[in-house]
């Protein structure tokens, strides 16, 4: 058995703490802790890695939206929408919530064991303290399914926690890599990105996510579409029915229900947007033994 201990700052929101009754001997990697959260002006937050309480745990954080801090090793860095970090604990390091920024959101995952330690250090060697992850990547996808596994209370012992932990360190291993490959949208766009990944179970508008990246509506748009290959809409629909097919495949919630989790108020409506960039409606897509792949979809 094991327990999980949260703590919730508001919807969407909260720390989760691991602790197992089922004794892992201490080189098993495991899950310490996760979290998604987001600090606004005035907002006191400080961690300095040499003042805490837990010792060799190793913390990965990347920046949803807005921006934070990072000192190490003498220098500083601002950690902007679509930028980790992985750092080691205890060591000389501080991240924190610097006062001139508008807003950090962020998520976070702290590991333990020796596979942690061995991906820090040839993260640390491969890519510096600070790294550029789009947020549509596998990586930060798969961070973001285990902080929803883990709210949904999905992920419920010792062996599954660790199952997840060296998945995660996998899609490091995987995303260094290939972080060539990687390094193609700008900041503007990598924020307008972090936004619809982390909002689109909302109404969001063209014109919301525009104003996050800062460039006008019409500048935007031909930017999206130059670095993207499809509009910023089309981007917002290829997540949500993503984010859909995964339900419908892990989950007994009902079409409806699951069209109002991904950001449709209206079932029917979700259902023919679901047809069209399927080829099924969703009910037979959860019926169908086959998975259909959805990692292209070409929608007007």
């Amino acid at each position: 058995m094991s327990y999980i201990s949260e703590q919730k700052h508001k919807e969407g929101y909260g720390i989760y703490g691991f602790r197992f009754q089922d004794a892992f001997p201490n080189n098993v990697t495991n899950i310490f802790s996760l979290g998604k959260e987001e600090k606004m002006p005035g907002a006191e937050y400080h961690w300095h890695g040499l003042k805490r309480k837990d010792v060799d745990t190793y913390v990965f954080k990347y920046t949803l939206s807005g921006s934070g801090s990072l000192d190490l090793e003498g220098k500083s860095y601002s950690l902007k929408a679509g930028e980790a970090f992985f750092v080691e604990i205890p060591s000389d390091h501080r991240y924190y919530f610097p006062k001139d920024s508008e807003g950090w959101e962020f998520i976070f995952i702290t590991l333990v064991g020796r596979e942690a330690a061995e991906c820090w250090r040839f993260m640390k060697e491969q890519s510096g303290p600070v790294l550029k992850v789009p947020p549509d990547s596998k990586l930060i996808q798969l961070l973001l399914k285990i902080y929803q596994d883990t709210s949904d209370q999905k992920i419920t012992d010792a062996y599954h926690a660790s199952a997840k932990a060296y998945e995660f360190i996998m899609e490091c291993y995987r995303f260094i890599k290939n972080i060539e490959s990687t390094e193609g949208f700008s900041l503007q766009i990598t924020k307008a990105l972090s936004y619809i990944q982390t909002h689109y179970s909302k109404p969001i508008t063209l014109d919301e996510i525009a104003a996050v990246s800062g460039f006008s509506r019409y500048y935007f748009i031909k930017q999206f579409q130059h670095q993207l290959n499809m509009t910023p809409m089309q981007y917002l629909t290829k997540i949500r029915i993503q984010k859909a097919a995964e339900l419908l495949r892990s989950t007994t919630s009902s079409v409806t229900d699951i069209a109002d989790i991904v950001g449709y108020a209206n079932a029917n409506y979700f259902n023919k947007v679901f047809r069209k960039a399927v080829g099924v409606s969703a009910g037979a897509f959860r019926d169908s033994k086959d998975v259909v792949p959805i990692d292209h979809l070409i929608i007007d």
